[in-house]
């Protein structure tokens, strides 16, 4: 099979990345349906959801080795089957025993196809020394933000089952094409000979880059708090109650997306290292000062409340939006492991820290307000520059 040119792959790679994004985010705004469907209430619904995270880290200490051995190609097609038959599952079962499983294998899909794709993404980023890992982190996020569309525009009118079913067969379709048509690019198996990986490997090789996952966690949790609690920011602390409560979550999306597309134009003027610093304190200064003013300020106003908060977020999203994608591409520089390894290895350390942080703002939102909730990402963002020395190795 003939080698596709470096524009030919980045285009293909881009469209894997959008696809993605489009396809795993695709029920999430559909969760209450989902949730209605198992009979649970939030409690239930919430735990059932996180219980997710252990077919991830399970992934997450496995694939990297997985794609070592075997080579990228095979993983993507699998991932990507298990992917679409998962998510046909959860949209379909009434059981939550069902659920639990399908969910753990949907979470361990997730990570296996990211695990592969990143790779892929950094193999790319060395063979044609061209900055990109951001950018298809972007197109990534477009992909999440077009499914978010589509499901509004859906979900009155199409059934939770039938929207899933089709949405996720196409993309199926669509992954299988564009995998077979990158595969003389993608890596193959054992493509660095001086490594070798076992199963041995993954306890005595896993290792925790102390200053990348504390900064790649305080850099990247706000995006984290959004998803969960943009919309019921909007409407419990401001008393947006129509649909356009949704705004600030996708005016932070679209900021982030534009963003990690445009970033590589600064790069001749700047170091990466020096505009972390300036991106990290302005997405946590501007999101700190909107909910305050927000709250404290206009709470009076409720339009001028919603205004103030729509621009913190937009400011938060662009700021903070290369900074998650910066940081594993210096965890792949000071790694002496390959890319696909170092993937999983940051991954779990990313899903142990985000879980402990969620319950902390989540139990700091019961127990005072979700405003008080939301300033712990803000001022997590503020400590990025004591993390942004690693960012030199890039």
């Amino acid at each position: 099979m003939k080698v596709l040119s470096p524009r030919k792959e980045l285009i293909d790679l881009r469209i894997l990345f959008f696809l993605f994004g489009l396809g795993i985010m695709s029920w999430v705004p559909r969760y209450p349906e989902v949730k209605a469907g198992l009979g649970l209430d939030n409690g239930a619904f919430g735990s059932l959801i996180s219980s997710g995270a252990i077919g991830s880290v399970i992934s997450l200490l496995t694939v990297g080795h997985v794609v070592h051995t075997i080579g990228v190609r095979k993983v993507l097609h699998v991932a990507s089957f298990f992917l679409m038959a998962t998510l046909i599952v959860l949209s379909h079962t009434h059981s939550a025993i069902v659920f639990f499983f399908a969910n753990i294998l949907f979470l361990a899909s997730i990570s296996a196809f990211h695990i592969s794709i990143n790779s892929q993404g950094f193999n790319f980023q060395d063979r044609t020394g061209k900055f990109v890992i951001t950018q298809l982190s972007g197109l990534w996020s477009a992909g999440a933000l077009a499914t978010a569309f589509l499901s509004g525009l859906l979900v009155d009118h199409v059934s939770l089952s039938v929207h899933i079913t089709v949405l996720v067969i196409c993309v199926f379709l669509a992954n299988f094409y564009i995998i077979n048509a990158l595969a003389p690019n993608l890596m193959a198996a054992n493509e660095d000979k001086e490594i070798e990986y076992g199963i041995k490997d993954l306890i005595r090789g896993f290792s925790f880059d102390r200053m990348i996952s504390f900064g790649l966690i305080c850099a990247i949790f706000l995006e984290f708090a959004i998803s969960d609690w943009a919309t019921i920011y909007t409407k419990e602390e401001i008393g947006i109650l129509s649909g356009i409560n949704t705004l600030p979550y996708i005016l932070f999306t679209i900021t982030m997306i534009f963003g990690r597309f445009t970033v590589h134009y600064l790069l001749p003027k700047f170091t990466l290292d020096r505009l972390a610093v300036v991106a990290s304190l302005l997405a946590g200064t501007s999101f700190l000062v909107s909910i305050f003013f927000a709250r404290s300020v206009f709470a009076s106003n409720q339009n001028m409340a919603f205004l103030i908060t729509c621009i913190g977020f937009t400011l938060a999203g662009l700021g903070s939006s290369f900074l998650g994608p910066t940081f594993m591409n210096a965890a792949n520089a000071r790694s002496k492991h390959p890319a696909s390894v170092v993937i999983g290895q940051i991954g779990v350390s990313n899903i142990v820290l985000a879980f402990i942080l969620k319950w902390i703002v989540a139990w700091t939102a019961q127990i005072t307000s979700l405003t008080i909730g939301l300033l712990i990402p803000a001022f997590l963002l503020l400590t990025v520059p004591f993390f942004a020395k690693t960012l030199k190795s890039v």
